[in-house]
């Protein structure tokens, strides 16, 4: 038995009992780790390619961030009356406009043509007129002939043949004549409606007022009821209209402030007071909008004042509520990497294990900065919604240490 040992020993042959040691170890290594890599996925979850956290119930002040724009005071937007084509606008260096000023000119010489043309219709219509009168007169002297000779003849002469043609030719000239009245009367409106279209293809301001600006071009083609040219009469009395959405008008009150930042004015801001809220009818049906009285201040070489027409935004402070379900603002401008379509304001949630990403709609109020209210919509607290992606470049978005 020995020499068979040192012979294996001499031929380089592993013993068995040592085999099965090193084969037992190896088994029992692959068993941790396994054990580890289960335990890990038990107590931390399957890895997530997202970075969320949970939707919770707490207290907010918002501010609303509401967009409008400026209007001077009794703005007027002037739409076209009739189709056409742009020729000529108002010099915009001419701020100032008067009542009865020419602002859009519109290309005239189609409705020329067809006013002389009409207007040569007219004429036929009256010659016809005069034509079916002299007929009708002639008609009813030569009846009144034939019965005149009729009674005295005793009825022997004229024929009765002749007695039913004059009468029958004295209908046929009272039909005549109110054919050619009434084709007359059609041709006198149609007169009257050219004249409206060359009077209308000059747009006037109806009042004294200041030119805000012009929505059409020259060579334009428009048509009736597009908007050409907006003026005021006081544009230096400015309010800001901002649509309200789904914001509760209920927690807006008379004289409640705003500050107005206008945009492409830099950090300017204005102060704000709540006039009105009112009913307006806009793309989607009937809209709510608040109306703020805007407070220009004094014009300084640092502080342009602004103008009527800009797009603004308009921050209102709303008193504090509690129990509201918020969601974290950065939530809200979360994308998946294959999105395409359009879609509205709302998040992305996923389960416990970082599964798949689902959106949900919602209808938002205010905002704190960090933190929106959720008004409306199928979002729950407790629920997790995504705020970034954990696998390119490992960093959470700031302010969430996760």
């Amino acid at each position: 038995m020995t020499d068979r040992a040192d012979l294996d020993v001499f031929l380089g042959s592993v013993p068995r009992r040592r085999r099965r040691h090193w084969l037992t170890l190896g088994l029992l290594t692959l068993t941790g780790i396994s054990v580890l890599i289960l335990f890990g996925r038990f107590f931390y979850g399957s890895p997530s390619p997202y970075y969320t956290v949970p939707v919770e119930r707490g207290e907010i002040a918002p501010v609303l961030a509401l967009r409008g724009r400026l209007h001077g005071d009794g703005e007027v937007t002037i739409v076209a009356a009739q189709d056409g084509t742009v020729v000529g606008l108002p010099d915009p260096r001419a701020a100032q406009v008067y009542a009865g000023q020419e602002l859009v000119v519109m290309d005239t010489a189609q409705l020329s043509r067809t006013f002389d043309a009409d207007v040569a219709a007219k004429a036929q219509a009256d010659d016809a007129q005069t034509r079916a009168r002299d007929a009708l007169r002639e008609a009813a002297v030569r009846l009144d002939r034939y019965e005149s000779v009729w009674r005295r003849s005793g009825g022997r002469v004229p024929s009765l043949n002749e007695m039913e043609g004059a009468r029958a030719a004295l209908g046929r000239a009272r039909l005549d004549v109110a054919d050619a009245a009434t084709r007359g009367e059609e041709a006198e409106r149609q007169v009257t409606r050219d004249r409206i279209a060359l009077s209308n293809a000059a747009v006037r301001a109806p009042f004294d007022g200041a030119l805000l600006g012009c929505q059409v071009q020259p060579g334009q083609i428009v048509h009736a009821g597009q908007p050409l040219c907006t003026i005021a009469s006081h544009p230096e009395r400015l309010t800001a209209t901002v649509s309200l959405g789904a914001v509760d008008t209920a927690r807006l009150a008379l004289g409640a402030s705003a500050e107005v930042e206008v945009d492409g004015m830099g950090e300017a801001r204005f102060e704000g007071k709540l006039l009105r809220v009112e009913a307006v009818h806009g793309a989607t049906g009937i809209e709510q909008v608040a109306v703020f009285d805007v407070h220009k201040g004094e014009k300084t070489p640092d502080r342009p004042l602004p103008l009527p027409g800009r797009d603004v935004t308009a921050r209102i402070a709303l008193p504090g509520r509690a129990d509201m379900v918020l969601v974290p603002n950065v939530a809200l401008g979360f994308r998946l990497h294959d999105e395409t379509r359009k879609r509205g304001t709302g998040v992305y949630v996923t389960d416990s294990d970082g599964g798949e990403a689902r959106f949900v709609p919602v209808t938002l109020g205010g905002t704190d900065g960090r933190h929106s209210e959720v008004l409306s919509g199928e979002l729950k607290p407790g629920e997790r919604v995504i705020i970034g992606w954990r696998r390119e470049g490992g960093t959470a978005p700031a302010g969430y240490g996760l």
